[in-house]
């Protein structure tokens, strides 16, 4: 039975605690089990489905995930969750931890899996601490973030072995700080292959973003070449703090996320402060979902690259 206007206002009410305290990540309803299957995966290698509806004691109706800092927090959380099943029935909530990637056998398994989000994973961990950006704030109240990483870096780390990949990332990281520090940038976090960083001006963070790949351009002394995926995207954490790292930050991260090697992808904001200097020159703009954002966005590519 579908939740009456009276559950559902509960559970929006809960959730928008969760929301203004700052740990709410997601949270998402099931439909019901007759328009589910499963399937049946046998020790021979065969797979059989299994269409719903299903009649087990308990069934999962939809989540809740959130971003604390301890199993003490979830559970004072856990028991202000709004009643989960209809007013004459007993609902029931269970409560379980996300794996961190640390806590597995170090891999090239598990390395592949921090591959396919990295820059998702900063963003995540810069909601969670949410860094003093005061350095990075401009006269009228807005940052621009930057955030990069390495497309293919699995592979490479493969192909060079590790000892030889981490020569190379040094001298990948000493590029994109040098470039911070010229563009009067900050580094708010790195992690791996990956960067976020912060400026005080939409044209100083793009300047340091083509700087960055005019420098990758050029292979390195020892004949490896890499190429970077950036993106970039202006807010305010001043006047809208909560807002802030928990949109404008996952903004740019899901935009550098679908940027491709050697290019650098902008929002619409940052495309609108910085064209009018007349420094930068960008490809028309394209509407795209990205992940975990509802609607549509416009990027634009920055042409950074001379003609030939």
């Amino acid at each position: 039975m579908m939740p009456t206007e009276k559950q559902i206002a509960e559970q929006l009410a809960f959730h928008q605690a969760i929301d203004e305290a700052g740990v709410l990540i997601d949270s998402m309803g099931f439909h019901p089990t007759a328009k589910a299957w499963r399937v049946l995966q046998r020790t021979d290698g065969s797979r059989e489905v299994i269409e719903g509806p299903f009649h087990d004691d308990h069934l999962i109706a939809g989540y809740t995930l959130i971003d604390v800092a301890s199993s003490e927090e979830a559970m004072e959380w856990s028991l202000r969750y709004a009643k989960t099943a209809l007013e004459d029935e007993d609902g029931e909530i269970e409560v379980r931890q996300l794996f961190d990637l640390d806590e597995f056998e170090q891999g090239p398994a598990v390395q592949g899996f921090r591959e396919l989000d990295l820059v998702g994973r900063i963003a995540a961990d810069v909601r969670r601490s949410r860094p003093d950006l005061s350095r990075a704030v401009s006269a009228d109240g807005t940052v621009t973030v930057l955030f990069t990483d390495i497309e293919g870096s699995t592979q490479i780390t493969e192909a060079l072995g590790d000892a030889e990949w981490i020569h190379v990332l040094r001298a990948h990281n000493t590029i994109v700080r040098d470039q911070v520090a010229a563009h009067s940038g900050i580094e708010v976090k790195s992690q791996g292959d990956g960067f976020m960083l912060a400026f005080a001006t939409a044209e100083d963070a793009l300047s340091c973003a083509i700087e960055i790949q005019q420098a990758l351009v050029q292979p390195f002394p020892d004949g490896h070449r890499l190429r970077v995926r950036i993106g970039l995207h202006t807010g305010e954490p001043i006047r809208e703090e909560d807002d802030f790292y928990g949109k404008d930050v996952v903004l740019a991260a899901r935009i550098a996320a679908e940027a491709r090697g050697g290019e650098i992808l902008v929002s619409r904001l940052v495309r609108d402060l910085t064209e009018r200097s007349g420094l930068f020159s960008f490809t028309d703009p394209t509407d795209v979902e990205l992940k975990g954002l509802s609607g549509m966005h416009s990027l634009s590519a920055v042409r950074w690259q001379a003609d030939p």
